[in-house]
């Protein structure tokens, strides 16, 4: 199985996969960051587990068609402007087999809550759109992405599953 983490970061996200899958599984990882691709590869190190690390942004994969069985991005879309998460969402569809699972997890419209409150000053500043108005449904369908599943995990955090059509 071959997992693409858009936005890795430290890669905390690829290996969580890699330790919870009990097969075996390529994990792949893409940033902007070289310093975080680098906190990324002696995580790999540390933990054992073999990361395929990547420099560029998320809207020009450097891989070809149908190469992950998965593809995740956790809040690395809300970092981003809106033309490079529609861009990334084409990529994604580009990158992905047939039937293959496309998973964000974002910043999303907060359910009231003391957290909600508390966050409020990180959406106003934000570029957030996409994630505040659930335009994540509307972009993947347009790339042959078909929500299967969503849910808050926290009350300004939600998760979407999505499945690429064959």
């Amino acid at each position: 199985m071959s997992v693409l983490d858009l936005g890795c970061g430290t890669e905390s996200v690829g290996i969580a996969i890699s330790e919870s899958l009990e097969r075996d599984v390529s994990i792949h990882g893409l940033d902007l960051s070289g310093i975080q691709l680098g906190y990324a590869a002696d995580k790999g190190e540390r933990s054992g587990i073999p990361l395929n690390l990547y420099r560029g942004s998320m809207d020009m994969l450097p891989f070809t068609d149908k190469t992950f069985d998965i593809v995740v991005t956790s809040v690395a879309f809300c970092e981003t402007t809106s033309e490079v998460r529609s861009g990334a969402i084409m990529e994604v569809s580009r990158v992905l087999k047939d039937n293959g699972f496309f998973a964000i997890v974002d910043c999303a419209k907060p359910i009231l809550g003391l957290d909600t409150v508390m966050m409020l000053p990180f959406f106003m500043f934000k570029e957030t759109a996409d994630s505040w108005n659930n335009h994540y449904p509307d972009l993947c369908r347009e790339s042959n992405l078909i929500l299967e599943n969503e849910a808050y995990v926290k009350s300004y955090v939600k998760y979407q599953l999505f499945r690429k059509a064959d």
